[in-house]
């Protein structure tokens, strides 16, 4: 099961001054859904929606994986990059 960090992606929405109902907008989804997405912990995002995220906010590879990959996976990653 992945390990889905939306406080984080939260977090970087307000630091690069994107509202939720901007992306909305740009995923192609209605503002009611993206809450609901979010607030049910991400795990609805398909992969499409979380490229379109990747270059709307934007986002670097890392903070993706932080955000949507398990904490292990992330973990496992930062360490190949060391």
């Amino acid at each position: 099961m992945l390990d889905m960090n939306m406080d984080r992606l939260r977090g970087l929405l307000v630091e690069r001054h994107v509202t939720q109902d901007e992306l909305a907008v740009a995923l192609g989804i209605n503002r009611s859904t993206l809450y609901r997405k979010i607030s049910e912990g991400g795990k609805r995002f398909t992969a499409e929606e979380i490229f379109k995220m990747k270059d709307f906010i934007p986002l670097s590879d890392q903070e993706v994986i932080d955000i949507f990959l398990t904490k292990k996976v992330a973990l496992m990653r930062r360490k190949e990059a060391i």
